[in-house]
C-alpha cells in the first residue's frame, strides 16, 4: 500500500522501470498472503522464504519510488542515495530462494545428501549474487561516490561485475530447471507426493524469465523491454498457487478455509482479467471503432460469466482444501456397507472411508458402552470432536474423530460428519444386534452341549446297558429251552436284534460327544472317526497344515501313534471343534449311505501356527454328487445353524470336474464378541 500511494506521489512516466515495480508490489501483496496464511498455522522454512519474498518485493517496491522522488526533487544529475541499492537487490534473497530452494522442501520427508547439496548450491549462489550487486562500483569512477554499500572500486572488477551477473542469473536458471526436474521425478516416483507437477511447472517458468537478463546485457531491443517484467509478473503469479497446491494436494501444514477462499479469489481474479482481456481483443476485430456497443459487451460478457466461474472453482478447490463432498463420502461409506463380510469389517471400513474422505487424522467409533469397536489412526493431541450416533431416537454410541497434526475441524467438516453419523449410527446398531444375536446362539448351542452330553449319558449308562442286559437274559433262556423247542431260533433272532441296537446305541452316544475329541483334539477324533468308515470300503484320507504330509486309514499315522495330536498345531476352541466334528461326522454319513464315492478326502486348513484367524474344513468325495433337485433337510439345516453358532458358514458345491460334492466349513478360530464366557462354560461343562 506505501508504494502505491508514492508511485501516485512520483507521477513519474510509465517505462520499463514501472514494470519492475509492479512486479516488486505483486511479490508483497501476493506472497504476504500465502505467508501469512500458512504462518498462521505452521512454523516451516517454506513459509518464512515466501515471507522473505514479499519483504524483499515490497522493500523494493517503496525504493524505487522513494528513489524517483528524490531524482524528482534534486534534479536529474543528482546521484541516488545509498540506500536505493535495495531496489535492486532486496527481491534477490526472497525470489532466488523460490526456485532454487523451495521445491525441496515442499516434503515432510528428511533432505538426502543430494537435495542438501542442492539446496547449499543454491544458497551459495544467491550469496554470490548479492556480493557482486553489493560490490558493484558504479558509477565509479565517473562519479566520485559509487551507488552499492560495499563498492570494490577497481578498473578490473568493474569490468567482471556485468558478465558475472550474468554468469551467476545463467547459473540461477540451470539450478531452478534442475530443482524443476527433481519436483517432476518425486511427483512421479512417489504417489503420495501429489500436486508437485504444478510446482515443478511453476519453478520452470519463474527460472525461464531470467534468461533475457542472461542473454541481452543492456536489456535487449525497445521493443521487447517490456518482455522481462511482464513474463516475471505472469509467473509470480502462478508460482505462489503451484506452492499451495502442492502443500494442499500432500495436506502438509494444514491449511483449510482460508485458503479455500484465498484461491477462489485468485483464480476467479485471473479468469475476469483474462476474460476481460480476451472479449476487448474479440470485439477490437469484430467491431471496428470505439462505440458503446463493445464497451458494453467487454462488460457484459465477463459479469455474466462470474457466478458459473466461481460455483465452478469453489467446488473444485473445496474438494481439494477439505476432501471429498459428502455425497460422495456417504457414497463410499455405503459401499463399505454393503459389502463387508460382517458388521467389525463394515465398521473397520467406514472409519477408514472417513478418516480418508474427510482428510482426518483418527477415527473412533465407540459403542453406547464406550467400548471401541473399530479406529483408524492415532490422536495427535488435538481437541477431539464427538458426534453422537443415535438410532430410532436411542443412543447407539458416538464417532469421536481428530484432526491432522495441526490442523483444526471447522464448522464445515462438522456439519459433514453430522451427515454420514446416520449411516455410521446404522452400522453400530446392526453390530450390536449382530452381536446379541451371535450371543443368544451361542447360550443356544451350549444348551444344546448341555442337552447332548444328558443323552449320551442316559444312552451309555442306562439304554445301553438296559437293552444289554435284555440280550443276555434272552441269550440265557434260549439256553434253558430244549434244543428242539420252536422257540429257540425265535428268541435267537431277538438276541441279535438286540446285540444290533446295542451296536447302534453305542455309536450315536460316541457321536453325540465323542470322548477322544475332548481328550486328545480335533484332528485325532477326526481319524478316529474316518477308522470306523473303514469297514465300508471307503477310503478316507485326513490331511492338516499343521502335520505336514496327509495321513489317512492307509497313511502312515503320524509320530507318536493315531491318538497323537500333531505337533505345533494351534487349540480350537471347544465349541469349534464340536461344529467341525459334527459338519465332518454328517458329511462322511452322507458319502457313505448316499454317494456311492470310493475315496474320500478332508481337509483342514488353519491349524498351523502361523495360520490366519480362521479354520477352513472341507470333505470331498468322488461319487455321483448331489442333485440339482435335491433339497436341505433335516441334517443339513442342523449343520448351518452349528456353524452360524460359532460365526462359521457351511456350503454344499459340486466337486472338481462335476463329480462328486464338495462340503466347505468356514469358521473363526478367534472367539468373537460375547463368546469367550460361552467357551468358559463349555470347557467347564466337557470337564
Amino acid at each position: 500500500m506505501t508504494a502505491v500511494v508514492l508511485a501516485g506521489a512520483a507521477d513519474a512516466p510509465w517505462d520499463t522501470s514501472q514494470w519492475y515495480f509492479v512486479v516488486d508490489t505483486a511479490d508483497a501483496l501476493v506472497y504476504g498472503l500465502v505467508a501469512a496464511v500458512v504462518l498462521s498455522r505452521r512454523r516451516h522454512p517454506v513459509p518464512w522464504l515466501v515471507a522473505l519474498t514479499a519483504v524483499g518485493g515490497g522493500v523494493a517496491a517503496v525504493t524505487a519510488q522513494l528513489t524517483l522522488l528524490r531524482s524528482r526533487d534534486a534534479g536529474p544529475d543528482a546521484l541516488p542515495p545509498a540506500w536505493s541499492v535495495l531496489q535492486g537487490t532486496a527481491w534477490v534473497p526472497g525470489t532466488l530462494a523460490l526456485i532454487l530452494v523451495v521445491p525441496y522442501l515442499v516434503s515432510e520427508r528428511p533432505a538426502t545428501p543430494r537435495v542438501r547439496a542442492a539446496i547449499g548450491a543454491g544458497v551459495l549462489l544467491i550469496a554470490g549474487l548479492l556480493a557482486v550487486r553489493l560490490t558493484d562500483p558504479w558509477p565509479w569512477p565517473a562519479a566520485p561516490r559509487s551507488h552499492a554499500p560495499l563498492p570494490v572500486r577497481d578498473a578490473d572488477w568493474a569490468r567482471l561485475v556485468e558478465p558475472a551477473q550474468r554468469v551467476l542469473l545463467g547459473a540461477v536458471v540451470l539450478l531452478g530447471l534442475g530443482a524443476a526436474a527433481h519436483a517432476a521425478r518425486r511427483r512421479r516416483r512417489d504417489p503420495e507426493a501429489r500436486g508437485l507437477g504444478w510446482l515443478a511447472i511453476g519453478t520452470a517458468l519463474v527460472a525461464a524469465t531470467f534468461l533475457p537478463l542472461v542473454v541481452w546485457a543492456d536489456g535487449g531491443p525497445a521493443s521487447s523491454a517490456p518482455f522481462t517484467p511482464l513474463t516475471h509478473l505472469a509467473s509470480q503469479a502462478f508460482f505462489p498457487a503451484a506452492v499451495l497446491v502442492a502443500v494442499l494436494r500432500q495436506r502438509l501444514w494444514g491449511i483449510d478455509l482460508v485458503v479455500s477462499r484465498a484461491l477462489v479469489w485468485w483464480l476467479l481474479t485471473g479468469l475476469l482479467v483474462a476474460g476481460y482481456l480476451l472479449t476487448v481483443a474479440v470485439l477490437g476485430l469484430l467491431l471496428p471503432g470505439e462505440g458503446a456497443l463493445g464497451r458494453v459487451l467487454a462488460t457484459a460478457v465477463p459479469a455474466a460469466g462470474i457466478q458459473p466461474a466461481r460455483g465452478w472453482l469453489q467446488r473444485r478447490v473445496d474438494r481439494l482444501v477439505h476432501g471429498e463432498p459428502t455425497a460422495g463420502a456417504l457414497s463410499r461409506v455405503g459401499r463399505h456397507l454393503g459389502s463387508a463380510a460382517g458388521p467389525e469389517e463394515a465398521l473397520t471400513g467406514m472409519a477408514e472411508s472417513v478418516a480418508a474422505s474427510f482428510r482426518l487424522g483418527s477415527v473412533r467409533v465407540r459403542d453406547e458402552t464406550g467400548e471401541t469397536l473399530a479406529g483408524v489412526g492415532e490422536p495427535a493431541g488435538g481437541q477431539p470432536v464427538t458426534v453422537p450416533l443415535v438410532v430410532r431416537r436411542r443412543a447407539a454410541g458416538t464417532l469421536v474423530v481428530t484432526a491432522r497434526p495441526g490442523e483444526r475441524l471447522d464448522r464445515r467438516a462438522r456439519a459433514a460428519l453430522d451427515e454420514v453419523a446416520p449411516v455410521v449410527a446404522t452400522a453400530v446398531h446392526l453390530a450390536a444386534v449382530t452381536r446379541a444375536l451371535r450371543e443368544s446362539r451361542g447360550r443356544l448351542a451350549a444348551a444344546r452341549d448341555d442337552e447332548r452330553r444328558a443323552l449320551r449319558r442316559e444312552l451309555h449308562d442306562q439304554l445301553g446297558p438296559a437293552l444289554a442286559g435284555i440280550g443276555l437274559g434272552l441269550a440265557a433262556a434260549r439256553n434253558l429251552l430244549p434244543g428242539d423247542s420252536p422257540a429257540g431260533p425265535l428268541l435267537g433272532r431277538l438276541r441279535t436284534e438286540v446285540d444290533a441296537r446295542v451296536e447302534e446305541v453305542r455309536v450315536l452316544a460316541r457321536g453325540l460327544v465323542p470322548p477322544v475329541l475332548a481328550e486328545l483334539g480335533l484332528v485325532p477324533a477326526l481319524r478316529e472317526l474316518v477308522m470306523r468308515h473303514e469297514a465300508d470300503g471307503l477310503r478316507v484320507v485326513v490331511r492338516a497344515d499343521a502335520d505336514g504330509p496327509p495321513a489317512g486309514v492307509r497313511d502312515a499315522p503320524p509320530a507318536g501313534g493315531p491318538d497323537v495330536p500333531p505337533t505345533g498345531a494351534r487349540d480350537v476352541p471347544p465349541d469349534v471343534a464340536g461344529t467341525v466334528y459334527a459338519v465332518v461326522a454328517e458329511a462322511l454319513r452322507n458319502v457313505s449311505r448316499h454317494a456311492g464315492a470310493r475315496t474320500c478326502a478332508v481337509t483342514l486348513t488353519g491349524l498351523a501356527p502361523d495360520a490366519g484367524p480362521r479354520l477352513t474344513v472341507s470333505v470331498v468325495d468322488d461319487g455321483r454328487g448331489v442333485g440339482t433337485a435335491a433339497r436341505a433337510g433335516v441334517g443339513t439345516q442342523s449343520l448351518r445353524e452349528r456353524a452360524e453358532a460359532v460365526g462359521g458358514t457351511v456350503t454344499w458345491q459340486p466337486g472338481e470336474d462335476g463329480r462328486g460334492t464338495r462340503v466347505v466349513l468356514d469358521v473363526p478360530l478367534t472367539p468373537g464378541p460375547g463368546q469367550e464366557q460361552q467357551e468358559e462354560e463349555v470347557s467347564g461343562r466337557a470337564g
